[in-house]
């Protein structure tokens, strides 16, 4: 397969849905909630959003009773106004849900390789856990393509991966700036923030979108942004509300859903990307597999991610969109449909029913068990769940 561009960028920040962050889109028609509370920035507090939490919030979803989440949402345009104009102005996957329906580390995990041996946050009093598994950085390195990871002070989550750990690829979250500056960025980035940039509850959220915006400003005024693609998306849910329920499609020996996970914001921007809502059901897998498939690399060997769906068509080297404003100046949000779109929910892919998440693949062949070390205890799934074009709360 032939590379389509020259540069692919991942960007993954923490714990907010879809509804929380991006009520700005219904004006587009996007299928997001209004009228929710405003949620005040910073927030006050960190909500629960471990494996039990999720799984009382999704039970209350499905009977349709009211939510155990917080139920508030960002004025985008007020506090998030760079990540507005780039919504309105690129493609916005408005049904991209987490990887799994879990905490931080697994969904991490699935952006970077497309599988997790662990459905918790590694306990940070213990030693940190190594596995010798797939992942895309190591993919590219196999196949001759240049990548580095922008991570925080630990190399989070990266470190976690035989191949990877100690690479000197492994570099500082602002080193970006530097390389796109100094014409070294790779064909594969992935970046990551430390707190307080990585808009984890109880950060200041403008400080993350001014990370990114830094970063892509950065790319942007290099001569990059005609063949570079960025993905920008959220690692999980946060304890945050979402008013539509994904489809259960994998679940743990519990039997709580397990894929997809609630929905999260991907926003695919760049150059030559296809502006527009696009209501495909996906979820971090999809990051991936569109990497691999924008890069020109052969398959990963990880099932999950290469069977998953691509986003590879939003690309169209003809295009040739403008860049955003540059980072610091004012931003005027373009003006959506008049009257507005009305939402048009899709239903999910047809699926036989949900299955039982399987093992995990390491590089040498050999494989782990599957994950289920965060089992939940005294919630009972619902029999029936809403079909994932249902809403309870609008």
């Amino acid at each position: 397969m032939a590379q389509v561009v020259d540069h692919v960028v991942v960007f993954t920040q923490e714990n907010h849905t879809t509804d929380n962050y991006f009520s700005s889109m219904r004006a587009w028609g996007a299928n997001v909630a209004t009228g929710w509370p405003v949620q005040a920035n910073p927030p006050a507090h960190d909500q629960n959003h471990t494996r039990a939490a999720y799984a009382k919030w999704l039970l209350a979803q499905q009977a349709g009773t009211p939510t155990p989440a917080t139920h508030t949402q960002f004025d985008t345009e007020a506090v998030l106004p760079y990540y507005a104009y780039l919504a309105a102005t690129g493609a916005f996957l408005e049904n991209h849900c987490s990887g799994f329906g879990t905490n931080s580390t697994p969904n991490h995990l699935l952006i970077v390789g497309g599988q997790t041996p662990t459905l918790r946050n590694p306990p940070q009093s213990q030693a940190q856990p190594e596995w010798d598994m797939p992942s895309l950085p190591g993919h590219a390195q196999d196949h001759g393509l240049t990548w580095k990871v922008y991570a925080g002070s630990s190399g989070y989550p990266v470190s976690f991966y035989t191949q990877l750990k100690g690479s000197a690829n492994i570099v500082g979250s602002d080193q970006i700036v530097a390389d796109a500056k100094a014409g070294a960025l790779p064909a594969l980035a992935m970046v990551w923030h430390d707190s307080p940039y990585d808009e984890h509850p109880v950060a200041d959220v403008s400080l993350g979108q001014g990370k990114v915006w830094q970063a892509v400003d950065a790319i942007a005024a290099a001569g990059l942004w005609p063949r570079t693609v960025f993905l920008l998306t959220w690692d999980d849910w946060g304890g945050w509300d979402d008013h539509v329920a994904t489809p259960n499609l994998e679940v743990t020996p519990d039997g709580v859903q397990l894929a997809y996970g609630p929905r999260v914001p991907l926003l695919m921007f760049g150059g030559p990307v296809r502006a527009g809502i696009d209501s495909r059901w996906n979820s971090h897998v999809s990051i991936g597999k569109t990497a691999l498939d924008l890069l020109g690399l052969p398959p990963l060997g990880v099932p999950r991610l290469d069977d998953a769906p691509s986003l590879a068509d939003l690309v169209d080297v003809s295009l040739s969109n403008p860049s955003p404003p540059a980072f610091g100046a004012t931003i005027s949000q373009p003006a959506p449909p008049n009257p507005a779109p009305a939402p048009a929910p899709v239903p999910p892919p047809p699926a036989g029913g949900s299955v039982a998440v399987g093992p995990v693949l390491l590089r040498d062949g050999s494989t782990l068990p599957p994950p289920n070390d965060q089992p939940v205890h005294g919630i009972k799934p619902a029999a029936n769940p809403l079909p994932a074009t249902q809403t309870h709360r609008l």
